[in-house]
């Protein structure tokens, strides 16, 4: 038996026929995707960006110009780069963003508890990301139900990710400084010592004792010396830890998104018709066969 033929104008003539039913199909489709959209949670994406300072610019040694003339730029490396995403990604870091960004109030979860602080991390971990161009601009998006909500936590992340950055940093050259303060307290007790032994001495007279008085004269003005350097350091490490020296430039500041995330209700509409006008089409043409095929068993 041969196969019953469904040339060009049989498909016409189908969807000619099924016109009504296709069109009904199409509507429902295009009802489905304007259902779809409007009962679909609405997401809000935010992002900022900004570049990271070169941290060796606020060193004493570049400040102050101790040694030979020598170029710094003002940019970090890559180096300081991946310092500041690892800092992105640890823990510490997102534990300070999302107490600052009170996600408890806004996720319903007590971050008190071991459950309610692991699913905000959850979240958190789930909604951020961290980008770098190429040319070394970083950034920091987050996406929230909320629009205000991703852009605070997006700016946020800025502003914990500098503060830490920054206290790596500032927390060795405060250690520095502390070192070298109780140095301080050490000759300043040793400059007394030797101040008395010295009175001691003149007060004494004689050849011997004046030479040893010129002895402990000399070591006493090595120590003051010595003093005088050392507070001298102090100041200078202490002028390294001013918070006026950015350790990252914001280039843009995050702000609250107007629309939310994914196509647009056309694009939806468009894609529902097509959709259903596909497989209306479709479907009625593979019934048209069919009949045509039993008809011919017949």
């Amino acid at each position: 038996m041969s196969t019953p033929s469904f040339d060009l104008l049989d498909v016409i003539k189908t969807i000619q026929k099924q016109k009504r039913f296709i069109i009904i199909i199409t509507l429902v489709a295009i009802g489905l995707g304007g259902v779809f959209f409007a009962i679909k949670k609405k997401k809000f994406k935010a992002d900022a960006h900004f570049l990271v300072n070169n941290p060796l610019y606020g060193d004493r040694n570049t400040l102050f110009r101790n040694y030979e003339q020598r170029y710094v730029d003002y940019f970090g490396g890559d180096d300081d780069l991946d310092r500041v995403t690892a800092l992105l990604n640890s823990d510490t870091v997102k534990d300070r963003i999302i107490r600052n960004c009170q996600f408890q109030d806004v996720y319903k979860a007590d971050i008190n508890s071991e459950k309610g602080h692991a699913f905000l991390m959850g979240v958190f971990d789930k909604n951020f990301n961290v980008k770098r161009s190429e040319y070394k601009e970083m950034e920091v998006s987050y996406i929230a139900y909320d629009s205000v909500t991703a852009a605070n936590v997006a700016n946020m992340a800025v502003k914990v990710v500098e503060e830490s950055f920054r206290n790596y940093y500032v927390s060795m050259k405060v250690g520095m400084a502390k070192s070298i303060a109780d140095k301080v307290k050490q000759i300043d007790s040793s400059i007394n010592v030797n101040t008395d032994l010295l009175v001691a001495a003149e007060a004494a007279g004689g050849a011997k004792n004046a030479e040893t008085a010129k002895t402990i004269r000399a070591t006493k003005d090595m120590l003051v010396a010595d003093r005088a350097k050392y507070i001298s350091l102090i100041n200078e490490i202490e002028a390294t830890t001013n918070s006026a020296m950015d350790y990252v430039k914001v280039t843009t500041r995050a702000t609250p998104p107007t629309s939310p995330m994914g196509p647009a209700l056309s694009m939806i509409l468009i894609v529902a018709t097509c959709l259903g006008l596909f497989f209306s089409t479709l479907f009625v043409l593979v019934m048209g066969y069919y009949k045509k095929l039993m008809a011919t068993d017949l």
